[in-house]
C-alpha cells in the first residue's frame, strides 16, 4: 500500500509550514527529505505519523499500519535499563524479550551495556539504544528524524548498513540536513526548502 499526501496544509500561528503539499511515496526503499533546519521536514513526518493533525488535505495509506518512529531525541525511559527499554516493545515472556533485546543491543554495538540506564550512557549510545528499539519493534514502514546526528562517522556508517540489512522490504522515510547521510542511505532524495515546505528537486539512484 502506498502512502500518499494530498494537498496538505498546516499552520502554526503566523507560520504556514505546509501549503497544498502533495507527494506519492513508493512502497519500499529509502526516501530522504533533505533540507535546512526549520523548513518543515519534521512537521511533515509528524503529520504522516498522525502526531500532528493537518488543517486541511489528507494522508492516505497509513491508517491501520504498524510503523516505527525514530525521533531526533532518544525518548528512552530513564528509570529502566537499556535492555528493558528495547524489551518494552517486544512481545513474549520476560526471558525471551530480554534475550531478544540483548541481541539487538549487540547488533548496534552496545554489548556489555545492557544493564545501564540512559543517564549512564553517552548521547550516541542512547541514540543507538533508540535505534535498536525501533528495529526491534519493526513495522511496515519507518519514520527517521535525524536518527544519526549523535553518532561519530564510523558508528554512523555501521548503523546505516545495519538498518539497510534489517529492513530490506520496508519503506524508510528519512529526514536529514546532512548531504553525506542523504547520499549514503537514500534511494530517492527530495531536496526541500521552506517554510512553506516545497520540493526543489528530486534525485534518484535508479
Amino acid at each position: 500500500m502506498e502512502i500518499e499526501i494530498k494537498h496538505a496544509c498546516k499552520r502554526y500561528g503566523d507560520t504556514l509550514v505546509l501549503e497544498d503539499f502533495s507527494l506519492k511515496l513508493p512502497q519500499k526503499g529509502t526516501v530522504c527529505f533533505f533540507g535546512p533546519s526549520g523548513c518543515g521536514k519534521t512537521t511533515l513526518l509528524n503529520c504522516i505519523a498522525g502526531l500532528v493533525k493537518l488543517d486541511s488535505g489528507e494522508i492516505s495509506g497509513v491508517k491501520g499500519r504498524r510503523f516505527s518512529y525514530l525521533f531526533q531525541e532518544d525518548r528512552l525511559l530513564p528509570w529502566i535499563s537499556a535492555q528493558d527499554n528495547v524489551a518494552a516493545v517486544l512481545r513474549g515472556g520476560k526471558k525471551q524479550t530480554e534475550a531478544e533485546a540483548a541481541r539487538w543491543l549487540r547488533d548496534v554495538g552496545l554489548a556489555g551495556n545492557e544493564g545501564k540506564r540512559p543517564e549512564e550512557l553517552s548521547g550516541g549510545m542512547r541514540q543507538r539504544v533508540a535505534l535498536a528499539r525501533a528495529l526491534a519493534y519493526g513495522g511496515e514502514f519507518f519514520l527517521l528524524d535525524e536518527p544519526f546526528h549523535a553518532l561519530d562517522e564510523k558508528t554512523k556508517s555501521e548503523v546505516i548498513s545495519l538498518f539497510q540489512k534489517k529492513t530490506p522490504d520496508t519503506l524508510r522515510l528519512f529526514v536529514t540536513h546532512d548531504r553525506h547521510e542523504a547520499e549514503q542511505l537514500a534511494d530517492i532524495i527530495y531536496v526541500l526548502q521552506g517554510p512553506p515546505l516545497k520540493i526543489i528537486k528530486m534525485i534518484t539512484k535508479f
